[in-house]
């Protein structure tokens, strides 16, 4: 997955760990240490809207990732 540097910018990165925890850590899929995010959920976050939305916190990661995860 590759991210451009607006893309970083724009990820508040410590709000997203907080938010998915270790709740989406799936054992024997994410190497220790990591997180799996859906890549759907980080496509959404570009949308200025979305992440507005998310920002603030009118919508979350965490249900975001929800849905990508179910509807795959």
């Amino acid at each position: 997955m590759k991210f451009s540097a607006s893309t970083l910018n724009t990820v508040d990165i410590k709000k997203l760990i907080e938010e998915i925890g270790l709740k989406t850590k799936f054992q024997g899929v994410a190497p220790e240490g990591f997180l799996l995010v859906h890549e759907k959920t980080i496509e959404n976050l570009k949308d200025f809207d979305v992440w507005k939305s998310w920002k603030n916190d009118e919508i979350s990661i965490e249900e975001m990732n929800k849905n990508n995860f179910e509807n795959t």
